[in-house]
């Protein structure tokens, strides 16, 4: 709880960082929330706007002699409630930190302050043979909330989540220590790996105020295939099979049949596909190839036309550039395509590859038991699939959400897979996390927190 009035705040706020530094009374609606569906906005006491690394010290120490908590905000596109504000506390926004501060082309890094968005990033590199590679949906997405989440996407299965892709970190604690982590190395094995811990920690360790991100190679040439089929055990039996022949698609996405369907009308894109493969079909595969050569491409679309063929897909489309991008585009956008047509929950569990098929038919079977809609897409080439609830009785829907997940855990999967946990999945992940290794958790937050007041009432 907090000492002090709004209004001596703003005053010793505004002395450290500048008058402009500080937003209250009419807090703009998007600092009150992030995009969990199933989460109530909640009023902050207000909004601070730290440039720079000095300022983010300056606000923590401020926040713990004044004991008021601090909830980091990029650009509000999480879906877990990891960004939403506490009643007595302030949300750092990190807009303003929004520098690419350098781009190594020989040791292929780019470093950034957390503010900088994906498009940004993509932006900066169009002139370079490099990209970044993490694609989790959004582009207006920070460096500073992908690091929070540890945010996958599309290009997790060939090219890893964030946390493959980001080699060190700058950052403050919540007992003010200030520390770097990593470098621009490919290798490490020198003490504790910090970056690591503080990916995917949900900003409840530390605010991080630099990220040095590994950069990628174009490819040359690519290609993306849609592939219908009958069943999802049919389906679930190529996604294993890709691997096994030595294959790595640069997306390798499912989409069942009614939500290609929304998505496509939502984006305005034609696939081609005709309407008795639409009847007959259960759910699609996405999959992107990508090579420096022709004829490597060529080799991958052999092995990728013959295997479906083997599994029993139905149709194979080729899509041309126009088809290619709009598909991309209508994934990208999904969760705003359920979001239009009222879904409840979205779930972003993971399991192993070889339990997709019994993920599919179980949670099928949990959806009907508790009388809610289910429409999935996801990664399928890493596991990670959203499944996207519909009910009119948010407490079966609740149910549909508890039994998915305590089935995908059941058969070796996690919670979450790349959205976090935050306060929409915090009940869930309690309950199912073993409590020595929940004491762990705790023990590593109070260390780095002692106070408790980074993201208060978040994760743990």
């Amino acid at each position: 709880m907090a000492k002090y009035a709004i209004s001596e705040i703003k005053a010793d706020l505004s002395a450290v960082m500048g008058k402009e530094a500080i937003l209250n009374g009419d807090i703009p609606e998007a600092y009150t929330h992030d995009e969990a569906l199933e989460l109530d906005p909640i009023d902050p006491l207000g909004v601070v706007f730290p440039t720079s690394a000095e300022q983010v010290a300056d606000l923590v120490n401020y926040a713990s002699h004044s004991n008021i908590a601090l909830v980091a905000r990029g650009s509000g596109t999480g879906l877990s409630g990891g960004a939403r504000p506490v009643t007595d506390g302030l949300v750092v926004g990190f807009e303003r930190m929004n520098r690419i501060l350098s781009i190594d082309t020989i040791d292929q890094t780019a470093s950034v302050e957390p503010g900088v968005t994906l498009a940004q990033l993509e932006e900066a590199l169009a002139g370079t043979p490099y990209f970044y590679p993490v694609y989790p949906g959004e582009m207006s997405a920070t460096l500073g909330g992908n690091v929070a989440t540890n945010a996958g996407g599309m290009r997790a299965m060939k090219y890893g989540v964030t946390r493959h892709n980001v080699l060190g970190l700058a950052f403050v604690t919540g007992s003010g220590v200030r520390a770097r982590s990593g470098g621009a190395y490919v290798k490490t094995s020198s003490g504790y790996d910090l970056t690591q811990l503080l990916i995917g920690s949900e900003g409840t360790l530390a605010l991080v105020t630099e990220v040095l991100v590994r950069l990628s190679l174009r490819a040359h040439t690519r290609t993306l295939i849609l592939a219908s089929f009958r069943n999802f055990e049919d389906l679930a039996n190529a996604v294993v099979s890709i691997p096994e022949r030595g294959l790595l698609p640069s997306i390798l996405e499912y989409v069942e049949a009614t939500g290609l369907a929304a998505m496509a009308e939502h984006a305005g894109v034609s696939l081609g596909v005709s309407a008795n493969v639409a009847a007959t079909t259960s759910a699609y595969l996405m999959i992107e190839l990508e090579a420096m050569s022709d004829d490597d491409l060529s080799w991958q679309l052999n092995e990728v036309m013959e295997l479906l063929d083997v599994h029993h897909s139905t149709e194979q489309y080729l899509l041309d550039e126009g088809q290619r991008q709009g598909l991309i585009n209508a994934r990208e956008a999904a969760f705003w395509t359920v979001k239009a047509l009222g879904a409840t929950i979205i779930l972003d569990t993971v399991v192993p590859r070889s339990q997709l098929a019994t993920l599919f038919a179980g949670a099928a079977r949990c959806a009907r038991e508790h009388d809610t809609l289910l429409v999935g897409t996801g990664h399928v080439g890493d596991g990670n699939v959203h499944l996207s609830l519909f009910a009119p009785d948010p407490v079966e829907c609740h149910g549909a959400a508890t039994a998915i997940v305590e089935l995908a855990i059941s058969i070796g999967g996690a919670v979450s897979g790349e959205h976090g946990i935050g306060v929409a999945k915090r009940q869930l992940f309690l309950e199912q996390e073993p409590p020595p290794r929940l004491g762990l958790l705790r023990s590593i937050k109070s260390v780095f927190d002692p106070d408790n007041l980074l993201n208060p009432g978040k994760l743990l």
